[in-house]
């Protein structure tokens, strides 16, 4: 996978619904000339990440980097082709250095019997930019604990919640782990939360 595809997986795995309104990635171009890059770290794994001193290498008039992380933001600065060294820096050492394994995504797991229609509400920590490993799920007897799709998706929730929702089996178990994938209709949900479903 290329850095372009990695940070676009971090990205993914962060968005929530919520978290994309108020934070993200920019990248933009220097006027002498080069690159500069931010990236929101508040309310990810690493919102405790630091680098309490700038580093700064300089190779010569284009090639040179700089970063730092203040105020929960990863900023870097680079030469004209230094755009992969910072991208490569991010992702290879500071996520994986830093990242917070008790740092709990919230995260929709499909029931096996009810693709597309039911999901089941479990924690989960990070692996990589694009994996997550599910650590718990939400009590099974909670209906809230769960989220259907539509009102199609009622009747068979009704049906398991008759027999038991305990039994209720999802496509992925506590330890597992899994790829992120978002799932439009969870988005615009009216539970008053949305969720990344991951398959």
């Amino acid at each position: 996978m290329d850095l372009l595809q990695r940070i676009q997986r971090w990205y993914l795995i962060n968005c929530n619904g919520d978290w994309e309104h108020s934070y993200g990635i920019s990248i933009t171009t220097l006027d002498n000339p080069g690159w500069w890059v931010k990236i929101d770290l508040q309310e990810t794994c690493l919102e405790k990440a630091e680098l309490t001193q700038q580093s700064t290498v300089e190779r010569s008039f284009t090639n040179w980097v700089s970063w730092h992380i203040k105020n929960q933001q990863f900023v870097a600065f680079g030469g004209p082709e230094n755009l992969d060294e910072i991208l490569s820096y991010f992702l290879n050492e500071v996520l994986p250095q830093q990242g917070d394994p008790k740092f709990k995504y919230r995260v929709c797991i499909p029931l096996r019997d009810y693709p597309g229609s039911i999901w089941r509400l479990a924690n989960a920590s990070i692996v990589n930019e694009c994996q997550l490993k599910i650590l718990s799920f939400f009590p099974p007897e909670d209906s809230a604990s769960y989220i259907i799709h539509d009102e199609n998706s009622f009747k068979p929730f009704e049906e398991l919640k008759a027999t038991s929702l305990a039994d209720a089996v999802a496509v992925a178990k506590p330890g597992d782990i899994i790829t992120v994938t978002i799932e439009e209709h969870l988005f615009s949900t009216n539970l008053g939360y949305t969720d990344t479903v991951l398959g």
